[in-house]
C-alpha cells in the first residue's frame, strides 16, 4: 500500500514542519512549500490526494491557489489552515465548492496537534 500524498503551502516553515511530523506519523508522503510557484509545480508533479492551503501569504493567498486548483480540475481534498476568524470559513468553503473543489476542513491557527492528527488520520482512512 502506498502512502497518501499531501501537499502544503504556508509561509511559516515551522508550521510546515509541525504538520509534516503529524502527517508522516499517520502515513502521508508530504511535500511542503512556501511559494506559489513551487506549489503549482509540486501540485502538477506530485499529484497530491490532500492539499493544505494557508489563506494569507506574502505575494499570494489561498484563494488564488484555490482558483489554480479549480483550473487544474483538482480532485484533491482541500484543507484550509488559517489564522483568520473562523466566521469566514463558510464563505471560503462555498467559494471552493462553487469552483468544484472538495473542501473538507478549516483548521484555525494556532494548530492543535490532536485536531490535526484526527483530521489527517480521518482523511487517510478514507483512502485505505
Amino acid at each position: 500500500m502506498t502512502a497518501s500524498r499531501l501537499l502544503m503551502i504556508d509561509d511559516e516553515p515551522d508550521i510546515g514542519e509541525l504538520v509534516r511530523k503529524v502527517a508522516e506519523g499517520v502515513g502521508y508522503d508530504m511535500q511542503f512549500v512556501t511559494q506559489a510557484n513551487s506549489f503549482k509545480a509540486s501540485y502538477r508533479s506530485f499529484k497530491p490526494d490532500v492539499v493544505i492551503l494557508d489563506l494569507s501569504m506574502p505575494g499570494t493567498d489561498g484563494i488564488e491557489l484555490m482558483e489554480f486548483l479549480a483550473e487544474e480540475k483538482s480532485r484533491a481534498r482541500v484543507v484550509i489552515l488559517s489564522g483568520f476568524d473562523v466566521r469566514i470559513r463558510d464563505g471560503i468553503c462555498r467559494l471552493g465548492e462553487d469552483r468544484g473543489l472538495d473542501m473538507v476542513e478549516f483548521i484555525s491557527k494556532p494548530v492543535r496537534i490532536a485536531e490535526l492528527r484526527n483530521i489527517l488520520g480521518g482523511l487517510k482512512n478514507k483512502d485505505d
